[in-house]
């Protein structure tokens, strides 16, 4: 059907306006690239609102005509041009956005995405699926950098996202819970169990390196019998093992990853613990018969394998962390004359953790400490992996019970 020029009513149509012969009224325009679009009503004056909100994006350096586009849309684009990150971080913003943005928000159109609307989106992620402040921060990098592209090919005029986290902060607050360390009873409740014979027993090396270098998991997982120098005493950390979902139903796999930073690549003194561990966990491997198989990326002799010659992942160890923290409290509840009623449910990095607060209570050097966790900065160490624990405190304010006692 041919659009007429005039209304029904013969009042005289703007130039791109027309009428169809079915009474619907049309407006056509062509964006930036020559490509013709339209706009449609039942009404005039309705039709040329629409024209005047056109108009004014326009005028703002809007693209109208992508505004149509969802966010899952150009989350596509986003994956096709996104460049310069490693593959491990690719695949966690995948997997991030896959289980957590696609199958509602993603839905939505861009020209639809606003502030409040992110705001919203954070805070039910909050109260409907009981995430934490960390993890919405994860989340919102991810829809951040897919609607920064949104912003570059200006589709929109500013990330909605900007500013979002800091409504949430008040509403995480509650359901955020901070890493500690252990205290030193507890270390020490936690390295005697590991150290008598039982089903935990072949976990000691692994978990006491850990405990007593500060490593991150993935550094420790990744020693080859190379990186470990005993006539030196010392620990090369090179490189790091990574296990990551590749995305909902690519299944996972194991990477080597360069270190996290350029900080991140250091050599890390060995105590004689650290060294008898190493020495226990070669033995232990000899009189089991077990060889490394695993072969990463041209990675292989591996230190810390199971009992078929695979690397553990992180999951698996923070599953035996768990599992231990049970038993120690089984044991706990029959034995009436500790003082510790409750041990921690243990992870992985409360190990770190807990290393780099015995340093700071053993009066060690923090610059040294930052440089052995491969810190960037001495603020990092300081703010947030070093806790004062009870002891610690009595301990400092009897320094200043002994100066004020002396100086009065």
């Amino acid at each position: 059907m041919k659009p007429k020029r005039l209304t029904k009513n013969k009042t005289k149509l703007k130039t791109g306006e027309s009428q169809r012969s079915d009474g619907v009224y049309r407006y056509s325009w062509y964006d930036k690239f020559g490509k013709r679009h339209y706009l449609y009503s039942t009404s005039l004056p309705e039709l040329r609102k629409k024209e005047d909100e056109l108009n004014r994006m326009t005028l703002q350096g809007i693209d109208y005509s992508r505004l149509e586009c969802t966010v899952n849309e150009y989350f596509e684009l986003w994956k096709k041009i996104k460049t310069g990150i490693r593959e491990t971080t690719f695949a966690n913003y995948v997997r991030t956005y896959e289980r957590y943005i696609s199958p509602d928000f993603g839905k939505t159109k861009l020209k639809n995405v606003t502030y409040s609307r992110v705001v919203l989106f954070f805070n039910n992620l909050v109260i409907e699926k009981g995430l934490r402040f960390g993890s919405i921060r994860n989340i919102e990098v991810t829809l951040s950098m897919v609607l920064d592209i949104a912003v570059k090919d200006e589709v929109i005029k500013n990330n909605p996202c900007k500013g979002a986290l800091k409504e949430l902060q008040r509403a995480c607050a509650s359901n955020t819970k901070e890493v500690r360390a252990l205290t030193l009873e507890e270390q020490k409740l936690f390295e005697n169990y590991l150290a008598k014979p039982g089903r935990f027993h072949a976990f000691y090396p692994v978990f006491t390196v850990m405990l007593w270098t500060g490593m991150r998991v993935g550094e420790v997982l990744g020693l080859r019998w190379q990186d470990v120098d005993f006539d030196n005493n010392e620990i090369s950390v090179n490189h790091t093992l990574m296990f990551y979902d590749k995305g909902i139903g690519k299944g996972s796999t194991y990477k080597i990853n360069p270190p996290k930073t350029k900080s991140s690549y250091r050599k890390v003194p060995m105590l004689p613990k650290v060294k008898e561990a190493f020495l226990a966990q070669k033995e232990y491997l000899k009189e089991s018969g077990i060889k490394c198989k695993a072969k990463i990326d041209g990675y292989t002799d591996f230190v810390f394998l199971n009992t078929v010659g695979n690397v553990y992942s992180h999951k698996k160890l923070n599953y035996k962390l768990y599992s231990i923290s049970e038993e120690i409290n089984k044991e706990l509840s029959m034995n009436k004359e500790t003082d510790i009623k409750t041990f921690p449910k243990l992870h992985n990095h409360m190990l770190r953790h807990t290393f780099a607060t015995r340093m700071r209570e053993a009066g060690a050097d923090m610059k040294a400490t930052s440089e052995m966790m491969g810190h960037e900065g001495i603020l990092i160490t300081l703010t947030t992996y070093t806790d004062a624990t009870s002891e610690f405190k009595k301990r400092e304010i009897s320094l200043l019970e002994d100066y004020l006692t002396k100086a009065m």
